[in-house]
């Protein structure tokens, strides 16, 4: 049976705004992670990597992707919104520690959960991860450059939006995928709600969220910082992190890009294995 997770009130305790409840597939036995899919995505997205891991993971739908619902107010799509919806997705699946995994925009969303739960996670593992633009120029001219991206896909629409997307230099190598991986990957970028993909980039989009740069240093709980080898910009940033984060690890996948969870799937779920192992056999 698929799921609606929603955290319900102690006894005694006031529902104080309960978050909105996300869609996941059925529960698996034991899960000990948690996978985060980027914009765009949905959890289908994600599953092919996930069926490599030598592990079970639960991954949720974010808030307009997928099955989730797509609520009108905005203030649903924020990174403080997203991090409440996840944690009640949370707090009903582990009942110890866990393991969060997130690409791009949900390595992101995993980076700030980390930041407020830290006490619950057992490691954090980013795919093409990012904490944000620091230079205060920058992330204004990107902000500019998402006003843009709302302007195009409210007026030309989603499948223009998402030829758009498909074609930006940052997925470049996904067009060496198979037919069946990149038909794959497109239907489930135009399953997406127009109206929740253009809520994301004006609630919680690289342009408006606050950088996580000077506040890396507070994770203390073990970090694995994926990027393919193609992807330079993400190289860059990834040894960044790593120079700030004293418990991370970088792993480079050969002949990947941004998506090395779609373009090496079984590498990808190798090197994160590799690391989960090793943190077992530290306890």
């Amino acid at each position: 049976m698929n799921n609606l997770i929603r955290k319900l009130p102690k006894k005694g305790e006031r529902d104080m705004g309960s978050p909105i409840p996300l869609y996941q597939p059925q529960m698996p036995n034991s899960p000990s992670g948690m996978i985060l899919h980027g914009f765009a995505g949905s959890s289908d997205s994600m599953l092919e990597m996930a069926s490599h891991l030598h592990f079970n993971t639960i991954i949720p739908d974010l808030i307009g992707h997928g099955k989730s619902p797509c609520p009108e107010e905005l203030k649903h799509y924020t990174l403080d919104a997203m991090v409440s919806q996840i944690h009640a997705v949370a707090e009903v699946s582990f009942e110890e520690s866990f393991d969060l995994i997130g690409y791009s925009m949900g390595a992101r969303l995993a980076i700030e959960y980390a930041l407020e739960h830290q006490d619950k996670l057992r490691s954090l593992i980013l795919i093409g991860g990012t904490p944000g633009i620091d230079d205060d120029a920058a992330r204004h001219e990107r902000a500019l450059e998402d006003v843009k991206k709302i302007a195009f896909l409210e007026d030309k629409g989603l499948e223009q939006f998402i030829n758009f997307w498909e074609s930006q230099q940052i997925f470049a190598s996904q067009r060496h995928l198979s037919p069946e991986t990149q038909m794959r990957q497109r239907r489930t970028r135009l399953s997406t709600k127009p109206f929740a993909l253009a809520s994301h980039l004006r609630a919680s989009g690289t342009g408006v969220m606050i950088s996580r740069w000077s506040r890396l240093n507070e994770l203390k709980i073990p970090v694995l910082l994926i990027v393919g080898s193609e992807d330079k910009k993400y190289i860059e940033i990834g040894r960044q992190m790593q120079s700030t984060i004293s418990s991370s690890s970088l792993s480079i996948i050969n002949s990947a890009g941004h998506a090395t969870h779609l373009e090496q799937p079984a590498n990808t779920a190798k090197a994160i294995d590799k690391f989960i192992e090793g943190l077992t056999n530290e306890n």
